[in-house]
C-alpha cells in the first residue's frame, strides 16, 4: 500500500480560515501508509490505530455523503477487520498534517474508480480542486471539529500549493532549493504536544471581539498575503519586512498559540533580527517555522533547542 508524505503550511495558519492566503509545501521526511501488523512487536501499536481508524469510520458512515468522490466503506470494514492499520512516523499533534495524511490514504485506497483519479491528479481542474477540498475536510473534521480541508489536499496533490484570498488554488513553483543558500527555513521541535481543536476554539474566542477580529483582517491577513507573495516571487527584502511584523503580531495578540516558555526565544529573534519564529498549524507546540538568513548565527542563539533545515534558497 502507498505511503503518503507530510506537509508543511509555511503560511496562512488561522488566516485562512477569514478568507487570507496560504502556502504548504511537501515534507517528505516523515510519511505514514495503511499496513497491517508485521510482526508481535508491532501488534500492539496496530491495535490502537485499528481502534482509532474504526470512530472514524463511524464518522465517514454518517457524514460522508459525496456521490462525487464515493469510498468503498464495505472494504474498509473488511480490511479493518483483517488488522489494518496505519503506520507512520509522522509526529501527532506537532503541525506535520499527521490526521490529513490519515485521510490522504484512506481517501487514495477506498475511493471508487481510484485509477481514475491518480491520472487526474496529474491535471485537476478548479471546480474538482474545490470540490475535492470541500470532501476532504469534511472527513478530517473528525479530528478537528472543522478543517479547511487544506492539508489532506497538499498531502494528495503532494506539490506546493497556494490558496488565493479568493478561495481559489493552485500549484506553484517556490524559490529553487539550494543546499548553500542564505536564506534558511527551519523547524524548531517544541517537543509539546498540543490539541489542535481546543486551540482553535480559543481563537474563534477571541475573534468573537470586534477589536480583535478588526486587527486580523486588516493587519494579519495583510502581513501574510504580502509575506506569500514576497516569498513567491524571491523578494527577501519586502519578505523580511513583512514576516517581521506577523511574527509581532503573534507575539502581541496571539501569545497564547505560543508556549510561554518559546515567547521569550520569539521575542529574541524580533530583537536581534537575526531569525523570525512563527507558529506552525494550531501553534501551542509541536513545530515551530523559523527563517533567517544568518543559520550560523541563528544556530549559536538557539543552541539548546532541537532545529532542522526543511528548505534553503
Amino acid at each position: 500500500m502507498e505511503r503518503v508524505n507530510s506537509k508543511i503550511l509555511v503560511f496562512g495558519e488561522y488566516g485562512v480560515l477569514h478568507n487570507g492566503m496560504a502556502l504548504t509545501i511537501p515534507f517528505s521526511k516523515f510519511s505514514g501508509g495503511l499496513c497491517y501488523p508485521a510482526n508481535a512487536e508491532e501488534s500492539a501499536i496496530a491495535v490502537l490505530s485499528n481502534k482509532g481508524i474504526r470512530e472514524f469510520f463511524k464518522h465517514i458512515l454518517e457524514n460522508h455523503t459525496d456521490e462525487t468522490f464515493k469510498l468503498n466503506v464495505s472494504e474498509l470494514s473488511r480490511e479493518l477487520d483483517k488488522g489494518l492499520f496505519f503506520r507512520s512516523d509522522i509526529p501527532q499533534g506537532f503541525g506535520l498534517g499527521s490526521s490529513g495524511a490519515l485521510v490522504a490514504a484512506i481517501f487514495l485506497r477506498y475511493l471508487e474508480k481510484a485509477g481514475d483519479f491518480k491520472d487526474e491528479l496529474k491535471n485537476l481542474t478548479m471546480d474538482r480542486i474545490q470540490s475535492l477540498k470541500s470532501c476532504l475536510g469534511a472527513l478530517e473534521g473528525h479530528f478537528h471539529g472543522k478543517s479547511s480541508g487544506i492539508d489532506p489536499l497538499s498531502i494528495l496533490i503532494n506539490k506546493p500549493l497556494l490558496l488565493k484570498a479568493n478561495k481559489e488554488i493552485v500549484k506553484v513553483d517556490i524559490p529553487v532549493y539550494n543546499e548553500t543558500g542564505k536564506n534558511v527555513l527551519f523547524l524548531l521541535n517544541t517537543r509539546i504536544a498540543r490539541n489542535s481543536e481546543k486551540l482553535i476554539q480559543q481563537f474563534n474566542n477571541a475573534c468573537k471581539k470586534e477589536e480583535f477580529q478588526q486587527k486580523l483582517e486588516t493587519k494579519f491577513i495583510e502581513y501574510t498575503n504580502a509575506g506569500i507573495n514576497d516569498f513567491l516571487k524571491g523578494d527577501t527584502e519586502s519578505f523580511y519586512q513583512n514576516l517581521e511584523k506577523l511574527v509581532r503580531f503573534q507575539l502581541d495578540e496571539m501569545d497564547y498559540l505560543i508556549p510561554e516558555k518559546y515567547q521569550g526565544i520569539v521575542k529574541q529573534g524580533l530583537d536581534t533580527k537575526d531569525y523570525y519564529l512563527k507558529i506552525c498549524g494550531a501553534g501551542g507546540g509541536g513545530f515551530m517555522i523559523g527563517f533567517t538568513q544568518n543559520w550560523e548565527k541563528t544556530q549559536q542563539l538557539l543552541k539548546d533547542e532541537d532545529l532542522e533545515v526543511f528548505y534553503r534558497f
